[in-house]
């Protein structure tokens, strides 16, 4: 049996610092064929070099007496336990493997990347599915966010889809028009384009690095979208991430976003509360207030929290 070598550990120990372990641990730790191994790729076995080790030249698990107790052992294991990696990135809600999670030849998996990854429609739901309220705010838990208030769908491979999120959008008001930035790429913190609303334009920040191989040009028919659809038909620039891991790596998703989100939400507060002395007790009171602020409060607030 290959065992992880060196670089493999340290690399590891690095990516431990970062990841929530038991939300991450390797299929081959579930089976109990190594102690420790932390999954960096999304569950995309057919990708992982460690996986690759386990198998033949043939791209089939080695037909030892070892391998074969072990898938053995898989295809036995409890309903719960024999989660497709959909499921477990929470693209699906329910969805066990059939394949032995030889995700490459697997027809399902080929269908999401065809599907999911792709069809409009489908992704159009996938996102209703997957939103969640906070404290009257929207955030999906399929996507990746980062702390400016945009955010990442992953398309496939290397290839996602960028935007706003419901948080911006509701601090924006009525967005009556988009310019984009006509770059070939994009970083990370940089300004990726620029919104007109009632107030005043603003600049929202690319959260990822990446070539820009799309505009959503449906924006500069109908820029009601990015307020009425943010995470769907409102989506801005696809990109082809430079390198699609380490980025996503250092967003936010899931119950990290949904934690972020309260405490944006709590910082609003408090500060409509200090700097306008009004008492602000729920969503509707804040969105209220926000629609009577000022023009120089306005950009303060764009600043602080889509700039700074």
């Amino acid at each position: 049996m290959t065992v992880a070598k060196e670089e493999d550990i340290k690399a590891m120990k690095e990516t431990m610092k970062e990841l929530p372990g038991k939300e991450r641990l390797c299929i081959w730790v579930k089976l109990g064929v190594i102690s420790y191994r932390l999954c960096t790729l999304n569950y995309n076995c057919a990708k992982c070099q460690f996986n690759q080790s386990l198998m033949d030249v043939n791209g089939k698990y080695a037909e030892t007496p070892e391998m074969f107790n072990i898938i053995t052992r898989l295809r036995n294991l409890p309903a719960l336990e024999r989660k497709c990696r959909y499921m477990l990135v929470g693209e699906v809600s329910y969805k066990l493997c059939p394949n032995n999670y030889q995700c490459g030849s697997c027809e399902y998996d080929q269908m999401m990347q065809d599907a999911i990854y792709g069809h409009p429609k489908v992704l159009a739901q996938m996102t209703k599915v997957n939103r969640i309220k906070v404290n009257g705010f929207l955030i999906s838990g399929s996507l990746y966010f980062y702390k400016k208030h945009t955010w990442v769908r992953r398309i496939n491979e290397d290839t996602v889809r960028i935007g706003l999120d419901d948080f911006a959008q509701r601090l924006l008001g009525k967005i009556k028009g988009i310019e984009f930035v006509h770059k070939e790429e994009v970083k990370r913190g940089e300004i990726g384009w620029e919104v007109r609303s009632k107030m005043g334009n603003a600049q929202l920040l690319s959260p990822i690095d990446g070539t820009v191989k799309k505009m959503n040009k449906e924006l500069s028919k109908d820029s009601s979208l990015l307020n009425a659809d943010p995470y769907g038909k409102g989506w801005v620039l696809e990109l082809k991430s430079f390198n699609i891991e380490v980025d996503l790596e250092g967003l936010l998703k899931g119950n990290k976003a949904k934690d972020w989100l309260m405490e944006e939400v709590n910082r609003l507060s408090h500060r409509i509360e200090s700097d306008l002395g009004v008492s602000v007790g729920c969503y509707v009171t804040l969105i209220r207030t926000l629609r009577k602020i000022d023009e120089k409060e306005w950009k303060d607030l764009i600043r602080d929290f889509f700039l700074i």
